[in-house]
């Protein structure tokens, strides 16, 4: 629209159509007339907003993280990996850490300790090795 030169007062009135949920109803809550430019309004909706994004979750989330009784090795990397990614600048001793204590007792988290894996991707080496061995006995 910028780009095509339309007016301010169209702007404001195309905008609220590209709304939804929660930025709906911040809008639908605006006093009437309270706002003339369309940059007044650009303006208030990112300053609203702007707190809306999401923020890194800690490592310490990543401790709650367990396998469950019935949950196969893969899910619970799966499981443990998305939590992970919502982490700022996660430290691979603690995500080490974090993943063997989720682990269920057994041998895959015997062979950890005996390998002493120092960084994740040593973790999912011997996870990827464990899991090929584990398909191979369930076919």
């Amino acid at each position: 629209m910028h780009l095509q030169g339309v007016a301010d007062k169209i702007m404001c009135k195309a905008f609220p159509t590209t709304l939804k949920r929660p930025a709906r109803i911040w809008f639908s809550r605006l006093t009437p007339n309270s706002i003339s430019t369309f940059e007044e309004l650009n303006a208030q909706f990112a300053s609203h907003f702007i707190g809306g994004h999401r923020y890194k979750k800690s490592t310490v989330c990543l401790i709650n993280i367990k396998q469950r009784k019935d949950e196969m090795l893969r899910s619970y990397i799966t499981r443990f990996n998305k939590k992970a990614l919502l982490i700022n600048k996660a430290n691979d001793k603690i995500l080490v850490a974090a993943f063997t204590n989720g682990l269920r007792k057994g041998k895959f988290l015997f062979s950890l300790y005996k390998n002493d894996p120092k960084t994740m991707s040593d973790v999912l080496y011997w996870a990827i090795k464990y899991m090929k061995v584990e398909d191979a006995l369930l076919a």
